[in-house]
């Protein structure tokens, strides 16, 4: 009975949309309609697509160096309110969770108005003459999508590594300690080691959560800055190509989990 709600829930809200998104991508797409006509164009035209396979490279490089820098910025802000500052602690652990409570699309049109021609990074460059004029790679471009990702991703990367981090027992640290280890020599051989449970963590969620981003590259991104998530926004909206747009976003779908899979794998064998 405990188990009923979440077991229903997740059935009605993922693998039920789940299954009638394999169906579709199925069908067959002509003249702005689909039948029920079973086929696998669609499958051949998601991998062999010069098109798209530029959308699927550019999302996997912007969420590898998105997921890295989430993973090594939330790591050290971890470890830093966990060992160095510990009175601090609560203080600052409170300040990261107030920061999600703000919304997603707020944070989006803010970084718009801070990295727009008259916004507030443009205004201090002008006032201090490091440019003669506006800086218009700050806004639709990759670097504008990077940055605000990175604001939204990292307070979410603090909570499974930090969460990792206590369950580490003092006594393994204070023995450390009284061997004559150094800091760092503790955290590479200790509290890494012990906290790679919080770093996959924090690596799939930020990996995951940018390989099917579409708001962020579609409201600061510029033309040649699309996601994946786009095209198949794209599809499903604009050209009415349910069965395409299916097998885009399952194609996808299949891509996240296998690259998960074998970074993890590398991950264990590095940590051993």
């Amino acid at each position: 009975m405990l188990l009923a709600p979440p077991t229903l829930y997740f059935t009605l809200l993922f693998v039920v949309p789940l299954l009638v998104l394999v169906v579709y991508s199925f069908y067959t797409y002509s003249n702005f309609n689909f039948t029920a006509k079973l086929t696998l164009a669609n499958y051949a035209q998601a991998l062999t697509s010069p098109v798209l396979r530029i959308f699927y490279f550019r999302t996997l490089k912007i969420a590898l160096l998105v997921s890295v820098i989430v993973v090594v910025m939330s790591y050290l802000f971890s470890h830093i309110i966990m060992y160095v500052l510990p009175r601090a602690r609560r203080i600052l652990y409170f300040l990261v969770l107030v920061s999600l409570f703000g919304g997603y699309l707020v944070r989006i049109y803010a970084w718009r108005t801070m990295l727009g021609r008259d916004g507030v990074i443009n205004g201090v460059l002008s006032a201090t003459h490091m440019t003669s004029h506006p800086a218009a790679f700050l806004l639709n471009s990759n670097f504008a999508i990077i940055v605000a990702l990175l604001n939204f991703l990292i307070p979410l990367g603090v909570l499974p590594i930090f969460s990792a981090m206590q369950n580490i027992s003092p006594r393994l640290l204070e023995a450390a300690e009284d061997l004559g280890a150094s800091r760092l020599r503790t955290a590479r051989t200790i509290v890494l080691p012990l906290t790679t449970r919080g770093i996959r963590a924090a690596f799939a969620f930020c990996f995951i959560a940018t390989m099917a981003e579409w708001v962020t590259p579609q409201l600061l991104g510029g033309p040649f800055d699309q996601f994946v998530g786009n095209q198949v926004l794209y599809e499903f909206g604009q050209t009415l190509d349910w069965p395409l747009g299916a097998a885009i976003a399952l194609t996808l779908i299949a891509s996240v989990v296998v690259l998960l899979g074998a970074l993890f794998w590398l991950l264990r064998l590095v940590t051993r």
